[in-house]
């Protein structure tokens, strides 16, 4: 009887945790490749990570890092909106009226449904981005240049959220 209990008071712990975003100490990083115009591939890292929140500004400070090979860069950022599940919801509620297709996608971090959406630049590079229900909101993204070459394409790699 207490094991039970305790598997779930557990269970709903963590199920209520994981939607407790956002909130400083979720991170989030991506991990996958970037090619070079001359056809060099690079691993690539991209980590988020919420590091404080001035409630009465409403406020959130964002540290954003990226590897790319060997090059590195870190820069800190104040946004007054972060994603959060409502905008989940939403994005999930109207993705096929907005031109997007529901998913579920598989990620080094998980299975997750999400909405795809899809936009081609000015210069015809097409960027695919995998809308779920996580911390910044990316599950997965792949950027294509006009002539349909990858060009990059990371994943979902792990998250902490809800702490």
């Amino acid at each position: 009887m207490f094991t039970r209990s305790l598997l779930t008071a557990f269970t709903t712990l963590f199920a209520t945790a994981a939607l407790a975003y956002p909130n400083v100490g979720d991170k989030v990083s991506w991990t996958g490749t970037m090619s070079t115009v001359s056809g060099e591939t690079n691993a690539v890292k991209i980590t988020k990570e919420v590091i404080s929140h001035d409630e009465k500004k409403n406020i959130w400070k964002i540290k954003i890092e990226a590897v790319v090979g060997t090059d590195k860069t870190s820069e800190t950022m104040e946004i007054s909106d972060l994603y959060s599940p409502a905008k989940y919801k939403a994005l999930i509620a109207d993705c096929e009226k907005n031109g997007g297709t529901l998913e579920k996608l598989s990620a080094p971090a998980g299975t997750y449904d999400t909405c795809k959406m899809s936009m081609t630049m000015a210069d015809g590079t097409m960027v695919e981005r995998w809308w779920g229900d996580i911390p910044f909101g990316v599950v997965s993204k792949s950027t294509r240049d006009s002539g349909k070459m990858p060009i990059s394409k990371p994943d979902l790699n792990s998250i902490i959220a809800g702490l």
